[in-house]
């Protein structure tokens, strides 16, 4: 089966405003449900789709055949919008059950201070993007905004400039660049080397990349294009070691790196009911524990949420978002400034726009990975 039955199973539980799906036989039928408690909604489809869309969410996820899966990241080209989320096919009563979490976040154009950067911050990237050559790397963990970081620097660097985006899943079109579907070449760097052909200034990569694609960038680079990618990691420094990884020398990455760009999104605490408190030793020591120089710049004021009637209602707050920038010397040490994403998480937890519990699950999830 193609994605269509995939397709319309998410559209239709994002036009009812869900972002969970189940889908289990029953019967003779193979029921969705879409939502949670009360809000369920739900959608009844022919018992003979079941394995069609197994196997479609296995082809996504890139599961073997009959293989189960938990929490799995698929993405779907829907015309002009990005379907994305993560999907658990686990073992039910009557077959399988399939669960899916939809993803909201749409990657757009930003201005530069809407993104969460700070003035310095915002001032290196104005600098870095009218740079004529160079590499520049905008780094996070999958669905952290990491696109929409690419969509408006690419912008505001293709000012003036032969400028093409390579996409793995192309969304919108950018005005004044040319867009290029990856799923139409082998690799990035088959696409890469017919890009190099034309007259291309600056060059965009929104995809996953193996250690030649990464070569071929640098290379790129060093004939006189600025080029600007997206890196699936947790920080700056796994960046430059999957550069490493790649077989690209301290010299090389040093010469013609610009800057790696990290971030990271958190959940915004309500602000109608935020007040102060002590969280007490145990988070700290959990912080402590992933980061130790994190005791030189804790908060002296922490706050929480009371949990008030528009919390409860589920009502979604803006994200907040931590930025980390390094850049190096010519000679390979890091340039002086910088700033680890911790730090910036613990300043922001101190002005109430971050909860230090969100932080401290981060500092959980950092030691298991």
């Amino acid at each position: 089966m193609s994605e269509k039955i995939a397709k319309t199973i998410c559209r239709y539980a994002q036009e009812k405003g869900h972002s969970h799906l189940h889908l289990e036989k029953k019967g003779a039928t193979l029921v969705c449900a879409c939502g949670r408690g009360e809000n369920t909604d739900y959608l009844r489809l022919d018992r003979e789709t079941e394995i069609s869309v197994a196997e479609t969410f296995r082809r996504l996820v890139g599961a073997a055949e009959n293989e189960l899966f938990a929490n799995k990241r698929f993405k779907i080209t829907d015309k002009q919008n990005l379907i994305s989320g993560r999907a658990t096919l686990l073992p039910s009563r009557e077959g399988e059950k399939l669960i899916i979490a939809l993803s909201s976040e749409t990657p757009v154009i930003k201005r530069l201070s809407a993104l969460g950067a700070n003035k310095e911050q915002q001032e290196i990237y104005r600098q870095g993007i009218k740079k004529r050559a160079g590499v520049i790397i905008i780094v996070s963990p999958e669905e952290n905004g990491a696109t929409s970081t690419y969509y408006s620097l690419l912008s505001l660097a293709a000012a003036g400039r032969s400028a093409y985006s390579l996409e793995a899943y192309p969304v919108n079109p950018l005005p004044g660049i040319n867009t290029i579907n990856l799923q139409k070449y082998p690799s990035p760097t088959a696409a890469l080397e017919r890009v190099a052909r034309f007259d291309s200034e600056l060059i965009g990569i929104d995809a996953p990349l193996n250690s030649e694609d990464f070569k071929n960038v640098f290379r790129l680079a060093a004939t006189g294009r600025l080029v600007i990618l997206t890196v699936s990691a947790k920080d700056a420094a796994s960046a430059v070691k999957i550069l490493r990884r790649a077989g690209l020398s301290a010299a090389a990455i040093a010469e013609q790196l610009i800057f790696i760009s990290a971030q990271k999104l958190f959940k915004r605490p309500c602000a109608r009911c935020l007040h102060s408190f002590d969280p007490g030793p145990e988070i700290k020591k959990i912080i402590l524990s992933a980061w130790p120089s994190a005791r030189n710049f804790w908060p002296k004021k922490l706050f929480q949420n009371h949990g008030c009637k528009h919390c409860r209602q589920g009502n979604i707050a803006p994200k907040t978002a931590i930025f980390e920038i390094m850049r190096f010397l010519p000679d390979g040490r890091l340039q002086a400034g910088y700033q680890p994403l911790i730090q910036e998480a613990l300043i922001k937890a101190g002005l109430g726009l971050i909860n230090i519990e969100e932080i401290a699950a981060w500092a959980q999830i950092r030691k298991k990975i």
